[in-house]
């Protein structure tokens, strides 16, 4: 359950990384003076949510920053982040553990290089939910569902806008205790993303090099795993979810 609900606060990238494609005089502007925060806040989502509507594909570098009690002491992995709309999404990390995550519509597959081991989850007739809450296929209505979002509005222009988000529910706070967001003031892209767990393990990802709607090879989201991989096959019941 926990690898579920971490995909689901790390695929937030694959949700919110945009590219814009209409004049910029025309789209809403959430440092637009007389704004109230609340204001504020819903012009920067509607800004956010008509970005995301470009996307097609992306694909981008990341760091991840891993504190947990389970570890003598913070881990650091890197790897590439690939998407294609809308239930494609694939995570390559290379250091220091060559790990696959690879999303294909009402499949995902973990595959432990390392280990010869890989998971397969089958979220059959809750593909679609089990997508969403992965981030692909989905928006920033979603993360509104489920948690209550507060911006931060740097005085720095060239600063990005943090959103932060505490859960609604005592079901996600479960999980969760809370996110924090940061989106890049001119191109509206995330550049990173922190999340707390409920035992208080924390993870910080940053993004960079970000390439978007410049097409991705075929093979991007296939994955061939030798036969002497040992695969398990994990069932999810509707109970899995959030709701």
């Amino acid at each position: 359950m926990r690898s579920l609900i971490k995909s689901l606060a790390t695929s937030i990238i694959a949700v919110a990384v945009l590219t814009a494609t209409v004049s910029a005089d025309s789209l809403p502007n959430p440092r637009e003076e007389g704004l109230g925060p609340t204001q504020r806040l819903e012009t920067l989502l509607e800004r956010v949510r008509i970005e995301q509507k470009q996307i097609e594909t992306l694909e981008a570098e990341f760091v991840q920053f891993k504190e947990s009690s389970m570890l003598v002491e913070p881990v650091e992995a890197n790897g590439v982040f690939s998407y294609s709309a809308p239930d494609l999404a694939r995570w390559e990390y290379m250091q220091p553990n060559p790990i696959t995550l690879l999303i294909q519509g009402d499949e995902m597959t973990t595959w432990y290089k390392d280990l010869d081991q890989a998971e397969k989850v089958q979220v059959g007739r809750q593909s679609q939910k089990v997508l969403e809450y992965l981030g692909a296929g989905s928006s920033m209505d979603d993360l509104l569902e489920y948690f209550t979002v507060t911006l931060t509005l740097p005085n720095d222009t060239t600063q990005p806008y943090k959103l932060e988000l505490d859960p609604r529910f005592a079901r996600v706070a479960k999980r969760l205790q809370g996110m924090a967001l940061w989106i890049d003031a001119e191109r509206y892209l995330p550049v990173r993303l922190r999340y707390v767990e409920a035992d208080g393990d924390v993870t910080d990802y940053t993004f960079r090099n970000f390439r978007v709607n410049r097409g991705l090879p075929d093979d991007r989201f296939e994955l061939e795993i030798p036969s002497s991989v040992d695969v398990r096959l994990i069932e999810l019941n509707q109970r899995a979810g959030l709701r």
